[in-house]
């Protein structure tokens, strides 16, 4: 076992740094496993040791967790044996066409899965790799599919009806709490960076702290899918929970919007609009002790521009007024989201909820999903296990359906990171580390067992030390490694057998698949982070044209929601970069937002009279798709163009109606954001 982990390993458990719930997670997963096995052995299962392997496959630190990835797992399992039922029987007498027909199968199943970055994403996940574990450890007795097929879904809901019910019953930690806590979190975080904006301290701030509440946001929401599942008495209402979760994600982009309107006025500002914020920081930085309540703070930015100086440019009034509209904005949305956190922590009826903020129907939050990238990912899987099907084919290799097997799964289960080449690496070598141990088990001190009480004591000290590993995220894949590794070595059996030269060449075997797959995934799928970056940024443009070029408005809450995942995604991408994250990234938010609201002024205009916007929308939907393409910047007669057309549709409007006021805002947003360094429109040329 390589020095560096086995020094944190020790340091990690020694006696004064024990965490209780790693130790309680590691006791529970060990008994579920204890019980699994037991069973499995008693009803004279064919692979006992799977139904250990899925106990350590579906913990989870939360019972809720536990409970969803039972389902999903049981799910997949059975969609994957139906698959492999169908597949076999058929084309058992072609080898070439079944290996084709199943690796399509996986990678359509891999594909499905990338869509959905929530928990609902590992049935797919599950129905692509066990069909091909199904189907190539089947295809010298096809006679015997069905029989194996049943046998690995009941091993598999043994295994899960274990680790569920024991991780159920004792000592269960739900997933109720840690959602409101992080709620809660998100909540005094965009409470805390709206203070900063209004008293301008945004610079004092951590460069990725300013941007963590995208990354919260999308958090809470792969973490509530749990909530369906969870063993808490009183569980919060997921309407209520999207509900805030909507409301939070208007602050991101109102707080950019305010930002860059204060910092376009600079010391211009007038007195009324410092005094506004003044107030404002006052009620962010204590709700309860503000002398204003948010209702008499959002009617004072919404009549703001009545109490304007007349000595001012009409541009600085035009950007102080936009300013205290996203304020307005802004206010409301926090306010209705601390109401609903405060209901949902009280347990208060739903009744009330409208009272509290829950005045429109939650949007379903979409997150980001990338098809080009997950077509990658799936040949990549096709190319390692079509690799491996032909060597076992033309080689008649006696271990070649367990390279197969093990390069579909592996494949599978790293396919959403950037670049899963060095985690394979790393899950390779900690395979390789078990295999000693495995060997000292099966040649050493089975031969000695003689009951399975004293068989539970054997494995009692390495797989309590894995499971208190597995709980630590920071050691989660090299314990899965280990944990995976040393059961599967193994192969635990009702009458003990041990071959060296098996388990060589199995070993050897599953040790080329993962080689194979690391190949096939260095050469054809991996992603540097700036590169994963740059693609985000790409998606980000290419979604902005196509907002540019629709003909309904969209759903503003359905725009923020998948814009602040990919927000949330870019982060830690451009982290170590030395360019800002906000200029790589915040004119998302801010220019769909601007054109969200273009387009609905243009639902209660006639946009079709409009030749300004009728101009407008195309260019801007051909300058995003130019930077969707990774292009910096807008060539410059490009760029000249745009801003002439931004100008001549900002003189076009009128102020008559409150669409027009509403266009002439969002123009006005646009300008700023797409054209910082441009010079301020001339007072002669506004409406």
């Amino acid at each position: 076992m390589p020095s560096p982990f086995l020094s944190r390993l020790l340091a990690a458990a020694a006696p004064g740094r024990l965490d209780p719930k790693w130790a309680l997670f590691s006791a529970n997963s060990f008994i579920a496993a204890m019980l699994a096995i037991y069973f499995a052995f008693r009803l004279g299962l064919e692979r006992p040791y799977w139904a250990m392997l899925t106990v350590y496959l579906t913990a989870q630190p939360f019972a809720g967790a536990v409970r969803s990835r039972a389902v999903y797992r049981f799910v997949g399992t059975l969609l994957g044996a139906c698959a492999a039922l169908a597949l076999v029987p058929i084309l058992v007498d072609q080898p070439a066409l079944l290996s084709v027909a199943v690796t399509a199968w996986a990678g359509l199943c891999l594909y499905i899965s990338l869509q959905d970055r929530t928990p609902r994403s590992y049935a797919f996940l599950l129905a692509g790799y066990t069909a091909t574990t199904i189907a190539f450890s089947s295809v010298n007795v096809p006679a015997m599919v069905f029989v194996t097929a049943l046998s690995r879904v009941e091993e598999i809901l043994l295994g899960i009806g274990c680790a569920t019910l024991v991780h159920t019953l004792l000592f269960p930690r739900d997933v109720t709490t840690p959602v409101l806590k992080s709620l809660c979190a998100a909540l005094s975080d965009a409470f805390a960076r709206t203070t900063d904006v209004l008293c301008a301290r945004v610079d004092k701030a951590p460069n990725t702290g300013r941007w963590k509440l995208a990354a919260d946001i999308t958090q809470i929401e792969i973490l509530s899918t749990h909530l369906r599942y969870d063993t808490a008495a009183s569980k919060p209402d997921l309407r209520a929970i999207g509900a805030v979760q909507d409301q939070l994600a208007l602050v991101l982009p109102m707080l950019l919007s305010v930002e860059d309107g204060l910092a376009a006025l600079g010391e211009r500002r007038s007195a009324e609009l410092n005094h506004l914020l003044s107030e404002l920081a006052d009620w962010t930085r204590a709700p309860e002790r503000s002398p204003a309540t948010s209702d008499e703070l959002i009617r004072k930015c919404t009549s703001f521009e009545a109490t304007c100086c007349n000595d001012r440019s009409e541009w600085d009034r035009l950007i102080e007024a936009g300013t205290a509209a996203r304020l307005a904005t802004l206010i409301e949305a926090l306010a209705a989201a601390r109401n609903l956190s405060r209901a949902l922590h009280s347990g208060a009826h739903p009744a009330i909820w409208s009272q509290a903020g829950l005045r429109d129907r939650h949007v379903r939050r979409r997150l980001h999903s990338d098809p080009g990238l997950a077509v990658l990912s799936v040949v990549a899987l096709s190319v390692a296990v079509l690799g491996c099907c032909t060597v076992w084919i033309t080689t008649a290799w006696p271990e070649g359906g367990v390279a197969t097997q093990i390069a579909a799964i592996a494949a599978a289960l790293y396919s959403s990171l950037d670049d899963p080449a060095p985690t394979l690496i790393s899950y390779a070598l900690w395979t390789l580390a078990c295999l000693p141990i495995a060997a000292i088990y099966l040649f050493v001190i089975f031969p000695a067992i003689t009951g399975f009480p004293m068989l539970v004591f054997s494995l009692a000290p390495t797989f309590l030390v894995i499971g208190y590993l597995q709980a630590n995220p920071r050691h989660f894949i090299k314990a899965l490694a280990l944990g995976l590794g040393l059961i599967s070595a193994l192969d635990l059996q009702n009458k003990f057998s041990a071959d060296f030269a098996l388990f060589i060449n199995s070993n050897a075997a599953a040790m080329i698949g993962l080689l194979t797959v690391f190949i096939a995934i260095r050469l054809l799928r991996s992603l540097s982070a700036s590169g994963a970056a740059q693609r985000l940024l790409r998606h980000g443009w290419s979604d902005l044209a196509r907002l540019a070029a629709a003909r309904r408005p969209m759903s503003r809450a359905r725009w923020t929601s998948i814009m602040l995942d990919r927000f949330g995604l870019v982060i830690p991408r451009l982290a170590g970069a030395t360019t800002d994250i906000a200029v790589e990234a915040r004119p998302w938010l801010q220019i769909g937002l601007d054109l969200l609201a273009l387009r609905q002024a243009a639902v209660h205009e006639d946009a079709r009279s409009d030749p300004g916007l009728q101009q407008l929308l195309p260019m801007l939907s051909q300058a995003f798709r130019w930077l969707a393409r990774g292009n910096a910047k807008l060539k410059p007669d490009v760029a000249r163009a745009l801003l002439a057309a931004i100008d001549n549709a900002l003189c076009d409007t009128r102020k008559d109606t409150t669409a027009c006021q509403q266009r002439t805002l969002a123009l006005i947003g646009l300008r700023r954001t797409m054209f910082p360094d441009a010079h301020a429109l001339s007072s002669k040329a506004m409406p």
